[in-house]
């Protein structure tokens, strides 16, 4: 009986210790995201393909701000109203509409300006493919920009507002341009 105890005291301890911390990380939903483009830039394309959906409901619900969310929404609703069956011709985190799996990733420490954090993420996505040619070794450059909301319990944690590649539209802006 006391070692259950024991045992069921370091599991609560345990679960406190990482469950907030990890929400409250800005770094964590930019990884959740990276973690799901290396997943889904792995898989074998073919009829039968299962992708990592990154705005899935429980992704919006979980990792990404009410104005991404209410962003994202209006858009859908516009292409849907279209019957246009495609809202984004590229994937979103990657940056393309094909490429190899992540490599090299880094990630930069996070700067927070007016309630406003951004991380900035390197990687190379055109490494796997035969011969020489331009961009092979590039990094692409990604920011992510997060804001902390409250979560369903009341506490503050960081969630994705926005993602932008480096020289290229936000993808709040491309949102916001198909709900037109």
């Amino acid at each position: 009986m006391m070692a259950m105890r024991k045992l069921a005291v370091a599991w609560a301890i345990s679960m406190f210790a990482c469950g907030p911390a990890l929400a409250n990380e800005p770094i964590e939903p930019v990884q959740v995201l990276m973690d799901m483009a290396r997943y889904n830039a792995g898989v074998e394309p073919d009829g039968k393909a299962v992708y990592d959906d990154y705005f899935s409901a429980g992704m919006l619900l979980n990792y990404f701000s009410d104005g991404f969310v209410d962003a994202y929404a209006k858009a859908l609703l516009a292409h849907k109203k279209g019957r246009d069956t495609m809202l984004l011709d590229h994937d979103p985190v990657f940056g393309g509409q094909d490429g190899c799996v992540p490599k090299d990733v880094t990630y930069g420490k996070p700067e927070t300006h007016n309630d406003i954090t951004e991380v900035k993420v390197g990687f190379k996505r055109s490494w796997c493919y035969d011969g020489e040619y331009a961009g092979k070794d590039e990094v692409t450059e990604v920011v992510y920009r997060l804001v902390q909301e409250d979560d369903e319990v009341g506490e503050r944690r960081y969630v994705v507002d926005d993602i932008r590649f480096v020289d290229r539209t936000p993808l709040r802006a491309e949102l916001d341009a198909l709900a037109q």
